[in-house]
């Protein structure tokens, strides 16, 4: 077994070996549009950094969405979420300011709230634009403030029936 004083040795010589390889000698102009160039021989690394500038204000991750794998519905003035069985299609959106969003399915079978799921536990948010709603079968909402909405049904929560929309 490895000893971590070994490992940092190793990890040392093979960023030299791969320097050269690349070649990011400290005098190689080739060194100024290689991303591998780090300024010596096992390289500065930098700062641990500053913990960037605040981004969009939208969580990272909510009701197993996040922005950047959500359906990208910007451009449209309505968008359309339905649901059958135990999920909501799409289950992640973003949206722009201003969209309107139709859910269309059975609330008396999947009541519709605003907010989030952690594991089983839900938690409903009062605030949020999205109306509880636990009859019909249609209900629209207009989104014009930026941030995430996150959504679940009351009655399928712990088996994964949430999602989010990112309003932009």
């Amino acid at each position: 077994m490895l000893r971590s004083t070994e490992i940092g040795v190793g990890a040392a010589a093979l960023l030299v070996v791969l320097s050269t390889w690349v070649g990011c000698g400290d005098s190689d102009p080739a060194c100024a549009s290689e991303s591998l160039c780090t300024g010596g021989a096992a390289g500065t690394g930098g700062s641990a950094g500053t913990g960037g500038s605040g981004g969009s204000g939208m969580p990272v991750m909510v009701n197993g969405c996040d922005a950047s794998m959500a359906i990208d519905k910007t451009n449209d003035a309505t968008t359309t979420i339905s649901f059958a069985g135990i999920e909501y299609t799409p289950r992640c959106v973003r949206v722009g300011a201003g969209a309107m969003v139709v859910f269309s399915g059975n609330f008396a079978s999947h009541p519709l709230v605003g907010g989030t799921v952690t594991g089983s536990t839900a938690t409903p948010d009062p605030a949020s634009a999205l109306p509880a709603t636990s009859a019909g079968s249609e209900v629209t909402v207009t989104l014009s403030k930026a941030g995430a909405v996150p959504y679940y049904c009351t009655v399928h929560a712990s088996s994964g029936m949430t999602g989010a929309i990112f309003v932009e």
